[in-house]
């Protein structure tokens, strides 16, 4: 136990010490643009790798308790793995990796939680990135056999010995060799990798030859749909093009409320924030926002509390509310539902998550 919150420290301060550097760079006074630029590229891609290791904690720990949820769906494998890469494209460019593709000429779709599936492979990308020295080659290939999809991870890296290959989905198992690398990793993504495609009904191996020959993951998934379910085409963000939505966004912490608010203004509608429950209320009344996005920890009244009081205002029965909170379990997504909540987000939140969130529900204001 001591060993793995040692090993979480650790990783944390490899991530944060390059942001802190980062921002001391962008506060210094005779920058240039093209270092402002670098020094952003760092915090974002920091940043995004620290959400992404926090996720993987939460949602093992979910797993674990048997909490962990699919919302499947008919999923398309060619999009499912394309948002994998575009999240792992960072990593890959960043260390000149050669990346090649091989799908099938058919559509191939297989029922499962595309969101789940695409954390899947964008793992195994990721994985294969951290261990693979620069310039290395990542092969990404789909075959369709029967009626199962088979991908397949391949790297050039530093490869998996014997003794290891037993153990490499356990939780917290890495390899000697990769101990030595500071982008190492904790050691959860493969194990997060494996439970999340034995609930899809399918299996994730693993080949190497050992040290210095690479390895080579595996996955199969079931292929088929759903009986009676017809593919969903989504709404496009094109149709709630110039819909300008009234938010409210509540938070203590300022600068989350702050920030989230630029962004949702930078998306084109109208914002206002507040950093405690009694002055969203206040906001509220006058700004009657359409939306509100609120902390659940709020340090007056809490929001559910404050959803309650929301709802029973004439105009915040139609209004929108989305609860954002660290805890991402069933139960406290009913607690929020019970109290009149709409969505419910669980930090760290994806930016594309809010706008696409916000771009939906303009569609309903057309």
């Amino acid at each position: 136990m001591h060993s793995s919150i040692a090993l979480l420290a650790h990783e944390l301060r490899n991530l944060l010490a390059p942001i802190r550097y980062a921002i001391a760079a962008m506060e210094k006074k005779d920058n240039t643009a093209a270092q402002q630029s670098y020094a952003l590229g760092v915090m974002r891609r920091q940043s995004a790798q620290m959400s992404r290791l926090l996720e993987d904690l939460l949602d093992v720990s979910r797993f674990a308790r048997g909490e962990l949820e699919l919302r499947s769906s008919v999923t398309e494998l060619t999009s499912v793995l394309g948002t994998s890469i575009e999240a792992a494209r960072p990593l890959l460019d960043g260390k000149q990796h050669t990346l090649s593709v091989e799908l099938p000429k058919d559509a191939v779709r297989v029922w499962g939680d595309p969101v789940r599936l695409s954390q899947v492979f964008t793992n195994l990308l990721i994985n294969a990135a951290k261990y693979t020295d620069f310039g290395g080659r990542i092969e990404v290939r789909a075959t369709r056999e029967r009626d199962t999809v088979v991908v397949s991870v391949r790297d050039s890296g530093i490869g998996i010995s014997a003794e290891m290959i037993p153990q490499i989905f356990t939780l917290f198992a890495r390899d000697k060799g990769a101990r030595v690398r500071a982008e190492g990793g904790l050691g959860i993504g493969l194990a997060l990798a494996q439970g999340l495609v034995t609930l899809h009904g399918g299996t994730l191996d693993v080949q190497s030859d050992g040290p210095g020959c690479g390895s080579e993951f595996i996955v199969r998934l079931p292929t088929g749909i759903s009986p009676g379910e017809q593919v969903a085409v989504p709404a496009s963000e094109d149709d709630c093009s110039g819909v300008r939505l009234k938010v409210l966004v509540i938070d203590d912490n300022q600068d989350v409320a702050d920030t989230c608010s630029m962004l949702i203004e930078l998306s084109g509608h109208q914002v206002k924030a507040a950093y405690t429950g009694g002055d969203g209320i206040a906001i509220a009344e006058m700004f009657r926002p359409q939306v509100i996005l609120t902390d659940i920890g709020l340090p007056d009244i809490d929001g559910y509390e404050f959803a309650r009081k929301i709802r029973g205002t004439p105009w915040g029965k139609t209004a929108v509310l989305v609860a954002i909170t660290g805890w991402g379990a069933e139960e406290s997504q009913q607690q929020a539902a019970v109290a009149g909540f709409n969505h419910h987000l669980t930090k760290p939140i994806d930016p594309r998550t809010i706008e696409s969130l916000l771009a939906s529900l303009a569609v309903d204001w057309i």
